[in-house]
């Protein structure tokens, strides 16, 4: 792993940083190949936009640094498809919770390995039920913020036979999973939960609903006897993809028509760079 911080290839941040004391910040991870980096602007956008929500946003020069330095210092550095992680803090400073009047960013990048998903877009996953609820905050949802202390808890309840779990809000909706978004279909459509109050707004999930020609996407509060009634499921990140679920808490599912046509489409936007 090679981690640069401040724009300096370097891998210590001061234990006095925000992001250390209270998660003040937001991340992004995002394929890249030598070529090209997978949704970059889609990414970038709702890094900012998690900057913005908390109170710390970058400036247009800001913006136009980060751009040039992914582009210019860092992908010239990929020899095959690997990950690249942005985090963002507020830095030093404040007293307490209170936030410093002027804010120094600490940013944080750094390249990784790329998982391997193949097997499981292929053969699909099995999924559980997370006893860990998300919490619903309008202020906090959609952003990748640094605090992630309900996925950490939902990870370590995960069996190991099951892949991925569904997180439900207060209300017994379903939300997301731990680290992916979901979708199911029935009789041909396709649904999704809204995250307008809780959950990542993944670009991956973003990319599928825009480029439905297809299919119908509703996007709602759904519960999880509705999910459960599904006739295909599948989960999604800029990371996974498309990956088919087969099953779900004991009750399978099948590898459905309409998963395996998404998976299709999806391919080839990657292929050509297009979203």
């Amino acid at each position: 792993m090679t981690w640069f911080v401040n724009y300096r290839l370097d891998n210590l941040i001061s234990v006095a940083d925000r992001s250390l004391a209270y998660g003040d910040g937001v991340f992004e991870t995002i394929r890249v190949i030598p070529t090209c980096f997978f949704q970059i602007n889609d990414h970038l956008f709702r890094l900012y936009r998690g900057l913005s929500k908390l109170g710390m946003p970058f400036s247009l020069e800001q913006k136009q640094i980060l751009y040039d330095f992914l582009h210019i210092q860092i992908l010239p550095l990929i020899d095959e498809e690997s990950v690249v992680k942005i985090m963002v803090s507020r830095g030093e400073g404040g007293r307490g919770y209170a936030a410093p009047d002027q804010c120094i960013h600490s940013i944080i990048i750094g390249i990784l390995p790329a998982p391997d998903y193949q097997m499981h877009r292929k053969n699909g996953v099995s999924l559980s039920i997370s006893p860990i609820s998300v919490n619903s905050n309008r202020f906090l949802s959609g952003i990748k913020h640094l605090n992630r202390l309900e996925n950490v808890l939902a990870k370590q309840y995960l069996q190991e036979e099951d892949f991925e779990a569904i997180m439900l809000d207060g209300e017994k909706n379903v939300v997301e999973c731990i680290q992916s978004n979901i979708f199911w279909s029935k009789q041909g459509i396709f649904y999704t939960p809204s995250l307008e109050v809780a959950g990542v707004q993944g670009t991956y999930r973003k990319a599928i609903i825009e480029n439905q020609q297809d299919y119908t996407v509703q996007i709602g509060h759904f519960s999880l006897s509705e999910l459960m009634a599904a006739d295909e499921v599948f989960i999604t990140n800029s990371l996974l993809r498309v990956v088919p679920v087969t099953n779900i808490a004991g009750t399978s599912f099948p590898i459905g028509v309409h998963t395996r046509k998404i998976q299709i489409l999806m391919r080839a936007k990657d292929m050509h760079g297009v979203y």
